[in-house]
């Protein structure tokens, strides 16, 4: 699952992180937004944690060490997807993380999809 080692940070201009900061008073203290580059399109895997709310699944379970969220190739997201799913199901973790349903998502990186 490393399928993301080489995603660089973005540089951004003082007025972009500007923004940033201000989208991240706005939705609170318990959020961050992370700005990264990419080429292409993006797949985050999620965790439903109620009625149209989902998080990424690095967040969900941080007790699974090197566990990520992003991955380049859809491929590599539903191996991940599957063995997330298997893992949950047989682990031996005390206490046992409680199994969620568990989503791909698509992120397109709006520069290149112009």
């Amino acid at each position: 699952m490393s399928e993301l080692d080489d995603l660089k940070i973005a540089v951004l201009s003082e007025e972009d992180l500007e923004t940033i900061r201000l989208l991240e008073k706005k939705l609170g203290p318990t959020i961050r937004l992370v700005a990264v580059e990419s080429n292409s399109l993006l797949y985050v895997l999620e965790a439903k944690m109620g009625p149209n709310q989902w998080e990424r699944v690095d967040g969900v379970y941080p007790e699974i060490r090197g566990l990520k969220a992003y991955y380049r190739s859809l491929d590599a997201v539903k191996e991940a997807k599957g063995w997330l799913k298997g893992f949950l199901i047989n682990n031996t973790l005390s206490p046992k993380p409680k199994k969620r349903p568990i989503r791909i998502r698509e992120v397109v990186n709006t520069e290149t999809a112009l």
